[in-house]
């Protein structure tokens, strides 16, 4: 089981991972789940308002382009790969 964070402000320079959390206790989140490499984040979407809202996330990994929907019970994660801990 590994630590992860939600991050909502990204970098150009820096390329992320993905991963739903599977576990929340008090402050902190979890997963059981494999991390997915996504590359670098290319831009934001978001739609909708009040509980009719959404958004995404797109990135680029050397011309394979991913699209992460956020779902709706905020379990989406994103975090930088050049931290060691996550580092392959």
């Amino acid at each position: 089981m590994k630590e992860v964070f939600r991050i909502s402000k990204f970098s150009k320079e820096k390329t992320y991972f993905f991963v739903l959390k599977t576990l929340t206790i008090g402050e902190k989140h979890y997963t059981t789940n494999e991390l997915q490499y996504i590359g670098k984040h290319v831009n934001s979407e978001r739609w909708g308002h009040a509980d009719n809202c959404g958004g995404a996330e797109n990135f680029d990994d050397n011309g394979k382009k991913t699209r992460i929907v956020y779902d709706y019970n905020g379990n989406t994660c994103f975090f930088e790969k050049n931290d060691s801990y996550y580092s392959d």
